[in-house]
């Protein structure tokens, strides 16, 4: 089967849409990848052995008259440009995974006739994926609580394909208690603030602390600069590629609760704190971080409810217990679905078979 797959903009849409795309590839099938034009597309598809290209399109939702008018032009044109490619490479299947480049692809593929298919990955479907359920035949969700948002008909609840490259084993590199920070793929200032101001204590209590921190592209500099200053060996990357090592060498994450990494630290069992961003479009990293908290699998802080100290206190008192971080872990871990790539590849293809 050949299949074009459009997701991008944010690790959350990009990383699911790769998964699918190496799945399908593993089981025979050729793949033409559609994006935004973002950086972190450039970083992630580096090397990608598939061909990849990109959509023009921009973000509909909190602007002025006249900038929704000149994104609903270059809606358009998105859907130009995603004709051509859908045609030239005669896909018998598309497929979005949301942002910018999905719904125009979606809009294209219905217009030719083609297998559509989609995937929310959040607890809270985004505007881009309730408008193009109204074109596809299937709706595939990573948590039940989103099947709400679109008609039961088309609701499969797959869960959120990982990338296998994540779950490849590694070896743990140090003896010490293991934090790793993330802010997303494009960093998370207020964690990245949030964590030089309490890491010299979190090292006082901890002084064989091994601390990885992804700061984002624009926040890299100040905060490796901060660690040295205070002469703490935090390892400090703008973007981790290899986060199979990465989850390896720590007992705990600090996160945001984009759905990318929820289903990451769910499918290798481990436990995090969650500190959901707080403007996120229809509060759904709060929703993704409540599915797993609620099960036990995690604990979350609010951003803006919480000061230093309980940081310091919380982080500290997990570090100490590995037992209730090996429990958190386990519950995190029955939330996995395995087979959610295979779900979606099986449904698909046997609707464009059909």
């Amino acid at each position: 089967m050949r299949w074009v797959i459009a997701g991008g903009g944010t690790g959350g849409h990009l990383f699911p849409a790769l998964a699918l795309a190496e799945a399908v590839a593993a089981r025979g099938g050729e793949v033409f990848l559609l994006g935004c034009g973002r950086r972190i597309e450039a970083l992630a598809l580096e090397g990608a052995p598939f061909p990849v290209a990109t959509l023009s399109g921009e973000g509909i939702l909190g602007r002025s008259l006249g900038a929704k008018f000149k994104a609903a032009l270059k809606l358009l044109r998105g859907v130009k440009e995603a004709l051509g490619y859908i045609r030239s490479f005669s896909a018998q299947i598309v497929f979005g995974t949301g942002g910018y480049s999905s719904f125009p692809a979606l809009v294209a593929g219905r217009i030719l006739g083609k297998a559509l298919g989609l995937h929310e990955q959040n607890a809270v479907a985004g505007l881009s994926n309730r408008l193009g359920a109204r074109l596809v035949h299937k709706v595939f969700i990573s948590f039940p609580e989103a099947a709400s948002f679109f008609p039961s008909s088309k609701v499969v609840y797959a869960g959120n394909p990982v990338r296998p490259s994540v779950l490849e084993p590694r070896a743990r590199e140090h003896s010490g208690p293991g934090l790793l920070v993330l802010g997303g793929s494009q960093g998370a200032r207020f964690i990245n603030r949030l964590l030089v101001k309490t890491a010299p204590a979190l090292f006082e209590r901890f002084p064989n602390l091994f601390l990885l921190h992804q700061t984002g592209e624009a926040d890299q500099g100040w905060v490796r600069e901060a660690y040295q200053r205070r002469k703490l060996p935090a390892r400090v990357y703008p973007f981790l590629k290899d986060m199979a090592w990465a989850y390896a060498q720590v007992d705990l994450v600090v996160s945001r609760a984009g759905a990318t990494t929820v289903a990451e630290l769910c499918a290798l069992g481990k436990p995090a704190l969650y500190i959901p961003f707080p403007y996120a479009t229809h509060a759904h990293q709060e929703k993704n971080a409540l599915a797993v908290v609620s099960h036990g699998g995690g604990v979350m802080l609010k951003e803006g409810s919480f000061g230093e100290g309980e940081f310091i206190g919380l982080v500290g008192s997990l570090l100490k217990d590995p037992e209730a971080l090996k429990r958190m872990g386990a519950k995190a871990r029955r939330l996995y679905r395995p087979q959610a790539a295979e779900t979606i590849i099986s449904e698909m293809e046997a609707l464009a078979h059909a």
